[in-house]
């Protein structure tokens, strides 16, 4: 008896072949000899980076995936949208339940027009990893370890615009997480690092016997001694939104500036009182004490808090580059260098430090104040280098770590 798959005919083979032509102009990774085709075929294997990675469609969802692929379009790598399919990554708080999500439907919600659900990473988003170059030519993409909130329309004339369509996502993340307690964050597809794939592929080979390489095994530094500070670093890793993370690592500038700015006043006032004057003091003597002290209370005010980590803790020079091009560009424009440099001086390094400091702290008064009564000073961070400021921040605040770890206890 035979089946009602429908088959690779002469009536429907162009079709096809014209379906495999667009796949491979719209993703270079593809070419047309990589797609083996037969007449009386019911399935097209769509191979993936990886060892034995791929999918299987039948001819009909090959032709649908070709009909959606005709829209297809990534934002900020981490929703993924179709003619008429919306993929936003998410990521749970636990894997358990990320395993959980990708096994139920309990989560299904109907709005007028469109259907939500959270599923487990459909083919769009191994395509997306090849697109973003996110991916290994022996581990493949990782696309299965993602979970998504799939939107799917009923007719493509039903799309919402970007800003309506993330308004619906944070509406239904926001059910869940009120009706059931379970929390989620909107995540990304990870960036390809050719490094960790180094490193990756020299562990495996160590535990396969060969050290070769035994120069480029992984080594941890001593274990600091505990600090608050590690504990909201770790936090600002582990979340997916950009503004909280930024809070986090800022938060870990103000734990440590009152410590900074102690240490500084107290060396002021050792010296001062190892002058003879103490013995006989005179009114200058007084007032310039009452001075050092009110300088302290001065720098221990918002707007003033970091500029002193920022001038103590860690190496400008060194971690300028990770700032955004617009931060960089207006630091260099305002201290008259082409480049952040040892020789630039200390009175300019001071100033550079200054401003990024200022303008960290404007970012951070905008993050946190209500946007309806915030008025921007022109300072701030702009929303679209929040994640390269963010690469900063962690370089920045884990050096301050260390730095503190290093005091004696008596300035701790």
């Amino acid at each position: 008896m035979s089946d009602n798959k429908t088959r690779i005919s002469e009536e429907n083979i162009l079709e096809i072949q014209e379906c495999i032509k667009r796949l491979c102009e719209k993703v270079s990774y593809y070419t047309e000899d990589l797609f083996e085709i037969e007449l009386g075929d019911t399935e097209i294997y769509i191979q993936l980076p990886g060892e034995d990675e791929g999918f299987s469609l039948t001819i009909e969802e090959f032709i649908e995936f070709d009909w959606q692929m005709d829209k297809f379009n990534i934002i900020d790598q981490g929703r993924i949208q179709t003619t008429t399919l919306t993929y936003q990554i998410i990521k749970a708080e636990t894997e358990d339940l990320e395993f959980y999500l990708k096994s139920t439907s309990d989560f299904y919600q109907e709005i007028e027009g469109a259907e939500l659900s959270i599923v487990g990473s459909p083919i769009y988003i191994a395509i997306a990893c090849i697109l973003l170059d996110s991916y290994h030519d022996d581990f493949g993409t990782g696309y299965q370890s993602y979970t998504v909130i799939q939107i799917e329309y009923e007719d493509k004339r039903n799309k919402l615009s970007n800003e309506h369509e993330s308004d619906l996502i944070y509406s239904y993340l926001f059910e869940i997480a009120d009706t059931t307690g379970f929390v989620f964050y909107l995540s990304k597809i990870r960036d390809n690092d050719p490094e960790l794939a180094e490193k990756i592929e020299i562990l495996f080979a160590n535990e396969e016997g060969d050290d070769s390489d035994p120069e480029e095994e992984i080594v941890l530094k001593p274990l600091l001694k505990y600090s608050d500070a590690m504990r909201l670093y770790v936090s600002g890793l582990q979340t997916h939104d950009k503004e909280l993370r930024l809070l986090n690592f800022y938060k870990i500038f103000e734990y440590f500036a009152p410590i900074v700015i102690s240490i500084d006043s107290y060396d002021l006032l050792s010296k001062k009182l190892d002058s003879p004057i103490v013995l006989n003091p005179n009114r200058e003597y007084l007032k310039s004490i009452f001075e050092l002290v009110n300088s302290t209370n001065q720098r221990l005010k918002d707007n003033e808090l970091i500029k002193s980590v920022f001038n103590e803790c860690f190496d400008m020079v060194e971690l300028f580059d990770y700032l955004p091009e617009s931060i960089k560009k207006k630091v260099l424009g305002i201290v008259k260098e082409k480049k952040l440099t040892y020789k630039s001086g200390k009175d300019k390094m001071t100033q550079a430090c200054n401003i990024i400091a200022s303008t960290i702290y404007s970012t951070r008064n905008q993050v946190v104040h209500a946007k309806s009564n915030f008025e921007a000073t022109g300072d701030e961070c702009p929303a679209r280098d929040l994640e390269q400021l963010n690469i900063f921040m962690k370089e920045a605040s884990a050096r301050t770590i260390r730095w503190y770890s290093k005091l004696p206890d008596y300035q701790k």
